[in-house]
């Protein structure tokens, strides 16, 4: 089980109601482990997928699902990952999660991913970042 959690006064508190959902599962006395890392900033993480979601609306090369679109947009920004088969050779997109990827390099590859964007859909940065101030 995996939920945010903020550190308080009061203690470590869940962030979001699904988060705390998750932790109303386990057992009250009961007695679990944690292991606590600083978390990458999910409000990044959030208008990267709302910069995902504007190239996907809004691209002139490509029609596909967001999902499919994230993944293309990150392995055209040279973020991807090489196996070798017997058919040839594979190339997946390499993982934004969290536990994968750190801070500096999850902002480089928002960097990166939004000149990807910014020719795929023939806008200006300006234009795009104008469309993604509301995107919370």
């Amino acid at each position: 089980m995996d939920i945010l959690l903020r550190n308080t006064e009061k203690g470590l508190v869940p962030e979001y109601a699904s988060d705390l959902d998750e932790k109303k599962k386990l057992k009250m006395g009961e007695l679990y482990s944690a292991k606590i890392v600083k978390m990458r900033n999910y409000r990044f993480l959030k208008k990267f997928m709302a910069l995902c979601r504007y190239g996907s609306e809004n691209s002139k090369n490509v029609s596909m699902p967001l999902t499919a679109y994230r993944k293309y947009v990150t392995m055209k920004a040279g973020y991807f990952i090489t196996y070798k088969t017997p058919k040839g050779v594979m190339i997946e997109a390499e993982s934004i999660a969290f536990e994968k990827m750190d801070e500096n390099t999850f902002s480089e590859v928002y960097s990166r991913v939004l000149d990807v964007i910014i020719e795929d859909t023939q806008a200006t940065q300006h234009d795009i970042e104008k469309e993604l101030i509301n995107f919370f």
